[in-house]
């Protein structure tokens, strides 16, 4: 039997038929021409067939699977995602360019497309629309940024935000007070060579005081700082849609600065943060054009002019020096010379540094900042001699200039103190001047002198005469402090529950009769005894 067949159908026909037929694969491969490995493939496939559901259409066809550029990063891509869960194509591009990845960004965005499963879309808010330079947003949110040395810090980040052009300048301090406040708009204006008209700020104390209905009480000291930049602050209330750009910004700050990154000490967060400004923020696209590019075009012109000479945002304070010749400041003492031993004095503090004033204002010291609450010494210039220095003639020196230069009483009452050892008076005469802290000087001068004339040098006598005849020392700002240091460690921060009225209620009687009223005369109401 020969068969013969024109096409691939017929030969599958003529081989499906043969099988049927009982006739071995051998003599179906002989008969047809064909090997025994095509007959088994034809059979296998008919048998497969009859097997799935018949469609008309071809089935496509199976490519090959080829190697993608994303392959080789999809691991360490999948590594940033598990730990950072909210980091960006963006962010993960970046970070893997500076490991060497040689692709594009749209290679990293389709990855993340595919590995991370989509949100659900969220409608758009209307928005109010301004004018170039006519409108800015403010505002602030903290961070708590763990250092690579394992030490966490709360930070402040400050937020100004151009609505027009959507330039944003970001700053980081460790307070969100009214000297901060004004210290990153200051740096901000300088970025930008100018400043918007007005500025929406939210309730915060450092703008608003206080709000009369619908009237915002604004700080005086703010308006002071406003009014030297001619720019007008309008404070909103329980509404972020009113500020929404300044509100989106810091979603920026966290997805594209905050995470991913790590950070050795303060000064690196800010010198990175400094670098992201002029690599990232101000290179984002938008309608085509980079936002700085939009803003050199479009806005930069119409903002304020700034003024010859930046506004002062320092904090000024008064403080007293010590017997030992240091000013307290956020938990650290500062060396001050010890011809200002005991006085009053002047401190002015920035964000670097800290600059203290005499008398006659001015400067006598000026040191770096240390960190807040780590209780040093800072005497870099060496103001003062080595702890555990006691009993030489300089000290004794210093009290003496002290003394004579409070006035003749206290001079008269150092000479004559003076005249036993020194081990006896030394300790009496610090401890003398430590009163200058709490009691004016003249008062302290008519205790000296009438001490003096009863021959009681010691400190404790000086304290009874001075503490019955006299007040002490209103310095309004000092004891605010100290007040408010006061009222803190004894109350707490926890402010007190009102009660349940309802507790009154259960309160058993006491016996007396309640009160009932009567109307007299006049028609007026007379509480007495009920009957």
């Amino acid at each position: 039997m020969t068969a013969t067949w024109r096409n691939r159908e017929e030969l599958e026909h003529q081989v499906v038929a043969l099988e049927t037929q009982g006739v071995s694969r051998r003599v179906i491969a002989r008969t047809c021409g064909i090997s025994r490995n095509t007959v088994r493939r034809i059979i296998k496939a008919h048998l497969k067939q009859r097997r799935k559901e018949h469609s008309a259409l071809a089935e496509a066809a199976v490519r090959a699977p080829r190697v993608r550029i994303a392959d080789g990063v999809e691991p360490r891509a999948r590594q940033l995602l598990e730990q950072y869960q909210d980091i960006t194509a963006q962010r993960i591009f970046e970070t893997l360019r500076e490991e060497g990845f040689a692709g594009g960004y749209t290679v990293i965005k389709d990855l993340m497309r595919r590995i991370r499963p989509r949100s659900k879309p969220k409608p758009s808010r209307a928005t109010p629309v301004y004018g170039p330079g006519e409108m800015a947003e403010s505002d602030w949110s903290p961070y708590v940024v763990q250092y690579r040395s394992g030490a966490t810090e709360t930070l402040q980040a400050f937020s100004y935000v151009l609505v027009f052009s959507r330039r944003k300048y970001f700053a980081v301090f460790r307070s969100n007070d009214l000297h901060a406040l004004m210290q990153g708009h200051k740096e901000a204006f300088g970025r930008f060579e100018g400043c918007a008209q007005r500025c929406k700020y939210d309730s915060q104390k450092p703008v608003v005081l206080r709000w009369e209905g619908l009237q915002p009480i604004y700080n005086p000291r703010f308006l002071a700082f406003s009014t030297h930049y001619e720019f007008r602050p309008a404070a909103v209330r329980g509404n972020p849609n009113a500020k929404p750009r300044v509100e989106r910004s810091f979603w920026e700050l966290t997805q594209s600065f905050f995470n991913g990154r790590s950070f050795s000490d303060f000064a690196d967060l800010q010198a990175q943060l400094a670098r992201w400004h002029d690599t990232t923020a101000d290179q984002r696209m938008r309608n085509h054009v980079t936002v700085l590019q939009r803003f050199q075009e479009g806005e930069r012109q119409h903002l304020r002019a700034l003024p010859a000479h930046p506004y002062d945002t320092a904090r000024v304070a008064y403080r007293l020096c010590s017997i030992d010749g240091f000013i307290d400041w956020q938990g650290n003492r500062y060396a001050v010379p010890y011809d200002h031993v005991t006085d009053i004095v002047v401190i002015r503090v920035t964000q670097d540094e800290l600059f203290v004033y005499g008398a006659d204002l001015a400067c006598v010291a000026r040191h770096e900042l240390a960190p807040r609450g780590q209780g040093l010494k800072v005497d870099p210039t060496g103001y003062h001699p080595p702890a555990g220095y006691r009993g030489a003639s300089t000290d004794h020196d210093q009290l003496r200039e002290a003394f004579h230069g409070m006035g003749e009483a206290a001079a008269e009452f150092f000479r004559l103190m003076s005249l036993s050892p020194a081990r006896v008076w030394a300790h009496q005469a610090r401890k003398i001047l430590l009163l200058r802290e709490r009691y004016h000087t003249d008062d302290l001068l008519h205790a000296l002198r009438h001490a003096a004339r009863y021959g009681a040098f010691d400190a404790a006598s000086i304290e009874r005469i001075v503490d019955a005849r006299s007040l002490p020392r209103c310095l309004d700002e000092y004891v605010c402090e100290q007040t408010a240091q006061r009222l803190a460690e004894t109350l707490g921060q926890d402010p007190t529950a009102p009660r349940d009225l309802t507790e009154y209620d259960r309160i058993p009687p006491t016996g007396r009769p309640p009160l009932t009223f009567q109307e007299d005369s006049h028609g007026c109401q007379d509480p007495t005894q009920g009957r």
